[in-house]
């Protein structure tokens, strides 16, 4: 009698940290992993609190009271670790929802069976008392909704097991040994069915309270010890969902099996869940055979490809990870004059190059304008250096705007720019050139300084584009032609006579 005394009031204690526990992890944080983990251990304490009780009554309808009162929660425990699992691995998302609500409908089922078994004892057939030392237990007859629910009970700690066991492969080895922890929780509630099987304790006594109860403290230490649920998978998981990179997990079939928020906005729909589907149908902006390095354009963005192939314990190819990073403003930079906004003179050039094969295909005509502004050392030398980046820049603006869409304007060097126009003869790009520098003469306010006046000289070359023709043969006609403005007074626009830049 004094160990079942011992043993009812370890259960009592162990119910009341379990309470205590429960309440204070739902009160510090709330996500599906740590509600499903606090349903777990609010619906043991529950249930070891019942039978620490029921264990110390005397009273025969005191006990059967007391039985009720676990079976409230007890059909729940072994879903709750499910679910806990489930979501712990991640593993909830590539299966169907309704496998998730499943688990919770049996639980549920299984209690109101047991709560109703006196109108028809499919849960227990019989309930006898019987008397082992000064202590009342009941005998129940299993009827074949008890067994049912054992064989559930059993098959789910099992299920956990191996589920926790598969995601212990693909962790970092220094992170092993918080999943050995929770895995030893995972087993102890599987241990009182080993035992019962052996009948080495009396029938009617019931170990799993307090396996349950040392199962929890096991999942505690993993928890809060090594911060499981901060760190691993909690924390990486949330940085997924939060990155701007667009992540997505194919299997070797191509069909997606994870996709954070981001490749499913930028590379298919947001309302349509992508999982389990071939990612040519869900996601038809992203091309799953892209090389890592290589890049994509998708919702005006560009896009960079790093591709991994993603391997079993065995080295069985299993599937692929695709990570696309947004480089859409770094190629602005890497494009772009940082001052004024126009192209630089790289991009200028490797631009125009693309544009010059197009042309030569057809025979088009293609004209660069060259720009220099006149005596633009004085406003350096006067005003001073950030003056004259303000003039730059405003430059650049006037020039901008007056060219059309498909030209190419960039800023060469210094106080330098060039312009490329295709499908413009030499004198339809002189005529830009003019508008340009009547532009460029209006005067330029900086600041609360007095208004200055710029001028710029412009030489302008041009030809029918042929395969033969050299971007850099261009360029040196219109800076010969921007050299003789330059003789001849500066201010004004000189055109390369030349029809063909062939000598």
């Amino acid at each position: 009698m004094q160990l079942i005394w011992i043993y009812s009031h370890i259960l009592l204690l162990g119910s009341l940290a379990m309470l205590i526990l429960g309440v204070w992890m739902l009160y510090r944080r709330r996500t599906a992993v740590i509600v499903f983990f606090v349903l777990l251990v609010l619906s043991s304490a529950v249930y070891v609190f019942g039978y620490a009780m029921e264990i110390t009554s005397q009273n025969h309808e005191t006990i059967r009271f007391w039985s009720k009162i676990e079976y409230t929660t007890l059909p729940f425990i072994i879903s709750l670790m499910i679910l806990f699992i489930l979501h712990f691995t991640m593993f909830d998302r590539k299966i169907p929802r309704i496998f998730i609500i499943l688990p919770l409908l049996f639980s549920l089922t299984i209690m109101i069976v047991r709560q109703t078994n006196q109108f028809h004892q499919k849960y227990y057939t019989s309930i006898d008392f019987e008397t082992f030392n000064n202590f009342t237990i009941m005998i129940l007859g299993q009827g074949i909704w008890y067994r049912i629910f054992a064989g559930y009970n059993v098959l789910g700690i099992l299920f956990s097991i191996f589920l926790i066991s598969i995601y212990y492969t693909r962790v970092p080895h220094n992170t092993q040994k918080q999943y050995r922890i929770l895995l030893i929780g995972a087993v102890l509630p599987l241990i009182p069915y080993i035992i019962y099987l052996t009948n080495i304790i009396p029938s009617g006594f019931d170990l799993m309270p307090f396996f349950l109860t040392i199962s929890v403290y096991f999942l505690y230490i993993a928890v809060f010890r090594y911060n499981l649920f901060s760190l691993i998978p909690v924390g990486r998981a949330r940085l997924v969902e939060m990155m701007t990179d667009a992540v997505i997990v194919l299997n070797y079939q191509n069909c997606v099996v994870d996709a954070n928020p981001s490749a499913r906005r930028e590379f298919g729909r947001e309302d349509v869940n992508p999982d389990g589907q071939n990612v040519l149908n869900v996601m038809p902006k992203l091309n799953p055979y892209l090389e890592s390095g290589e890049q994509i354009k998708a919702n005006n963005k560009t896009w960079k490809i790093t591709r991994t192939t993603l391997f079993s314990t065995r080295g069985k190819t299993e599937g692929t990870l695709i990570v696309a990073h947004d480089i859409t403003e770094l190629e602005r930079i890497a494009r772009e004059d940082t001052l004024t906004g126009l192209l630089n003179r790289h991009s200028w050039d490797e631009s125009v190059k693309i544009e010059l094969l197009h042309l030569s295909r057809y025979y088009r005509y293609g004209s660069v304008i060259f720009i220099d502004l006149d005596h633009f050392k004085k406003i350096n030398d006067s005003y001073g250096h950030s003056v004259g980046d303000k003039v730059l820049k405003t430059v650049g603006k006037t020039l901008k705007d007056v060219v059309r869409k498909p030209d190419y304007i960039g800023r060469y060097g210094g106080e330098e720019f060039v312009a490329f126009l295709p499908e413009s003869s030499p004198d339809e790009a002189a005529e830009v050139a003019e508008r340009m520098r009547v532009c460029l003469m209006e005067e330029i306010e900086i600041d609360n300084m007095d208004s200055l006046s710029i001028t710029a000289s412009f030489g302008v070359a041009g030809c029918q584009i042929e395969n033969e023709t050299k971007l850099e043969d261009l360029v040196n006609a219109a800076d010969k032609a921007l050299y003789r403005s330059k003789q001849s007074g500066r201010n004004q626009v000189t055109l390369d006579e030349r029809a063909l830049l062939k000598e």
